[in-house]
């Protein structure tokens, strides 16, 4: 998988841009390859914002070209996001506004994909409660109703999101398979299949400082 290293304040510019975080974010969930004017219709902004904000995602290799359609007489053209790893590397050279930049923009994308979770377990929390409470009024009638006898108890039960927190003592070598592990599972699993639904991943490690 190409890497891209934001390293400069030009690609961080390019690359942290809200409007353009919530295009790439927007085209992720989507899973398939979507034209300008989709885009600027999910996102509430004109069509010639939508190609100028592409452009500038195509300059940095985050998107491409993937095809065009004829609609009406009128070529469309659709973009899909190429398979690349988005490095936020540092070294001691780099200028200190970058530094800043990157520091801002993940507190932003945590904040981002931490409130959606949020959102999601609240919606999970208050479809529990009114199913417990529909089953108080419709217990007796659901226990009296005869099992199907050829009906598939098997079938496993949905998996729902959740926070995994744990300390794993690793090595180097330990440390980069793991991450090599997730990228190349995510990445395998970057295209949208039949019977597939968009999951969202944060996923957080750091070598912790035993001071």
């Amino acid at each position: 998988m190409k890497e891209i290293i934001l390293d400069t304040p030009e690609k961080n510019k390019i690359y942290m841009n809200p409007q353009r975080q919530r295009l790439i974010r927007l085209m992720q969930i989507s899973g398939e390859a979507m034209t300008p004017k989709q885009l600027s219709k999910e996102l509430g902004i004109s069509p010639s914002a939508a190609t100028a904000h592409i452009k500038k995602l195509e300059s940095l290799g985050v998107l491409r070209l993937d095809h065009t359609k004829k609609i009406n007489g009128i070529t469309a053209k659709y973009y899909a996001l190429e398979d690349v790893n988005i490095s936020l590397k540092t070294n001691e050279q780099q200028d200190d506004s970058v530094v800043n930049e990157q520091e801002v923009f993940l507190n932003y994308m945590m904040n981002e994909n931490w409130q959606g979770f949020l959102e999601y377990k609240r919606d999970l929390w208050a479809r529990g409660e009114k199913t417990t409470e529909k089953k108080t009024i419709e217990e007796k009638a659901t226990e009296e109703k005869p099992e199907a006898s050829n009906e598939n108890t098997d079938l496993p039960a949905p998996v729902t999101g959740d926070v995994i927190s744990s300390v794993a003592f690793l090595t180097d070598e330990d440390a980069a398979e793991l991450k090599n592990y997730i990228i190349d599972f995510l990445a395998a699993h970057a295209d949208k299949q039949p019977n597939t639904k968009p999951w969202s991943t944060t996923l957080l490690a750091y070598p912790v400082d035993k001071k």
